[in-house]
């Protein structure tokens, strides 16, 4: 019990990589928690692919239709798809270490309103993203059923900045595969065991709480994401031996991003997000499992206008060598 916790924290904040560029040309999204089941193996894999498509203009807390606030650059369109592969490493004590590896492909479009005259831009590109690395210290053990962890990681900017289109024109600076940051982050959550039996917890549930806080440096052109923090609540429910059900709440309240020398609008960039996902997990051998999970956003709130998602498809697979 006290090495699966170990190896779900850390696969946890791995997965907030892929939300690194978070604007409203970015991929708006809330990263999920992401248990796994591999309580013995020393070292864990786990490959993911997101599918977020921000099509939906938002102004507050309504939809609303492109340009309904006159800016410079009215956003149309940004299709994200992002692979990401993980490993995780657990020490022979509380320790454990991950890293998390994105390959970013999207496609974003706007209209650039230039003296007046409206011109249509848009992008397909594709690249490698931000590598992010995280440690993380558990605390607890013995017979209890709760345990506590700490965690910290670094994100390099190894990403792709430089993705022109055909007329030479680069997205905005949060729209790229890479931030071109440093970025922080430091996190702390605790696991509960519900039902099942004291003596080995069989048949027991988990319940996970975890908040990460993200404190984001300046990258290309001197563009700065604003910082974040996410919270995350999650369990599971067995049925059978080989699904279990997912149900997890995610939210994140990000501040407003300072533009550097982009000459973007900073009023149209932060805000808050609720999400409810609800998945699926089935063990295909003793040692994988495939995974995916839904995440529907029931709040939103922008700041000036942004491009939201409807809804948000993760799907992977897990596995542990032992």
């Amino acid at each position: 019990m006290y090495r699966r916790l170990m190896l779900l924290c850390a696969a946890a904040l791995a997965f907030a990589l892929p939300a690194a560029a978070l604007a409203s040309c970015g991929a708006e999204n809330c990263p999920l928690d992401h248990a796994s089941r591999w309580s013995e193996a020393p070292f864990s894999f786990d490959v993911s692919y997101q599918y977020i498509d921000q099509n939906q203009p938002r102004v507050g807390n309504d939809d609303a239709s492109v340009g309904a606030l006159p800016r410079h650059h009215d956003e149309i369109r940004t299709l994200n798809r992002a692979t990401t592969g993980r490993a995780s490493y657990r020490f022979a004590g509380a320790w454990s270490v991950s890293a998390a590896l994105p390959y970013i492909e999207r496609f974003h479009a706007h209209i650039h309103n230039h003296l007046g005259a409206p011109e249509y831009e848009r992008w397909e590109y594709n690249g490698i993203g931000d590598l992010e690395v995280d440690g993380l210290r558990a605390f607890g053990g013995g017979e209890g059923r709760s345990r506590y962890f700490a965690t910290a990681g670094v994100k390099m900017p190894t990403g792709v900045t430089d993705v022109r289109n055909e007329a030479g024109d680069q997205p905005e600076p949060a729209a790229r595969p890479g931030s071109g940051s440093w970025d922080f982050l430091v996190g702390a959550g605790s696991e509960w065991r519900v039902g099942g039996t004291r003596a080995d917890d069989s048949g027991s549930i988990p319940l996970r709480l975890s908040v990460t806080g993200r404190l984001n440096g300046r990258g290309t052109e001197e563009y700065r994401i604003g910082s974040q923090v996410q919270a995350h609540l999650a369990s599971e429910l067995p049925i059978g031996r080989t699904v279990a059900v997912l149900g997890q709440a995610n939210f994140r309240v990000k501040g407003k991003d300072d533009v550097g020398a982009s000459g973007l609008e900073e009023e149209d960039t932060g805000g808050s997000w609720l999400y409810l996902s609800p998945g699926l997990r089935v063990s295909t051998g003793s040692r994988a499992s495939i995974y995916g999970l839904v995440q529907i956003p029931v709040y939103q709130r922008v700041n000036g206008i942004q491009l939201v998602s409807d809804a948000n498809l993760y799907l992977g697979v897990t596995g542990g060598i032992f």
